[in-house]
């Protein structure tokens, strides 16, 4: 059994972290084409550190020994093991809805303790035994409309005693987003046919605000933690900031310009004279990506 601390708090912090050109990310949408763990795992290290700064955050809060752990949106393993380093007694169910993360993250990581299934964090039901339920870096792929419900029906299911803990992107105003929706809606080119009159918009919804998320939940949970963190990520250049990109962000929009090449190409040539307008050179030719993240974890409370 789980044991837990009670706290409410709120906290800012801001971090600086070099680091070199690698990726992972996770995902519940289901685009085509599917998601490229190869190309998620360029960033391996940097997009891990909000996994590592939530799991170090549980364990100082009194999360001990956790027997069941649900890791929704667990792409191509990387938080899994993470969770499982710190706690090798949990037994620890991943679930994806990319088949090629499934399978990458099964044949990587699965042993003992650890499994993987294929599934949407908007339908999955957690086993009644589940002490915690963590996300990275997935609910923002939702829906404003459905985000929130999404998460407070996963909560509504914790036994007494557990936790939910999430982290998601909260760029949607930082200009490498901006950028996406002004080269693809406002500036002249070949892609912009492919951004006329779409049903589902490639852009993420905005986050909600930190008192929004809090008078969602807190009517579900003991007590709210809630907390942003800016991270500065040193990249090799414009381009790098591309590649961040390709498997999350701009991946909507790549996908729309999926059978033009020369579209595609294009677009990312158009967003890249951007991104070298709003991002300044450093000394040495590297670019600072400023990365603000928001940082959720709902106590359900013991009775």
């Amino acid at each position: 059994m789980a044991a837990i601390a009670r706290i409410t708090a709120f906290a800012k912090t801001t971090r600086l972290a070099p680091c070199p050109p690698r990726t992972m990310a996770t995902s519940t949408t289901s685009t085509k084409p599917d998601w490229s763990p190869e190309k998620y795992l360029r960033f391996e290290a940097p997009r891990g550190r909000p996994i590592n700064d939530l799991i170090s955050f549980l364990s100082r809060s009194g999360l001990s020994q956790p027997q069941r752990i649900i890791d929704l949106g667990s792409g191509p393993g990387n938080s899994t093991i993470a969770l499982k380093k710190q706690w090798p007694g949990a037994q620890i169910t991943g679930v994806e809805l990319s088949p090629a993360m499934v399978t990458a993250a099964s044949e990587k990581n699965g042993g003992e303790g650890i499994d993987y299934q294929a599934g949407d964090v908007k339908d999955f039901i957690a086993p009644p035994d589940t002490d915690l339920i963590f996300s990275n870096a997935v609910f923002h792929w939702l829906r404003s409309s459905e985000r929130i419900a999404t998460i407070v029906q996963h909560l509504k299911r914790l036994k007494p005693g557990g936790l939910l803990a999430f982290q998601v992107p909260d760029n949607f105003a930082e200009p490498s987003h901006r950028l996406m929706r002004d080269t693809a809606y406002h500036s002249p080119g070949p892609w912009a046919k492919y951004f006329m009159g779409q049903d589902q918009k490639p852009e993420l919804d905005p986050i909600e605000s930190v008192g929004t998320w809090y008078n969602s939940l807190k009517p579900h949970c003991e007590s709210v933690e809630i907390w942003h963190t800016t991270y500065h990520h040193i990249l090799e250049g414009h381009e790098a900031i591309v590649k961040w990109f390709e498997t999350t962000g701009l991946k909507p929009y790549l996908d729309l310009l999926e059978q033009d090449e020369a579209a595609k190409k294009a677009f990312l040539e158009q967003y890249v004279r951007g991104l070298k307008r709003e991002y300044q050179t450093l000394a040495d030719g590297r670019v600072v990506l400023h990365f603000p993240r928001l940082f959720v974890v709902g106590f359900r409370g013991k009775a």
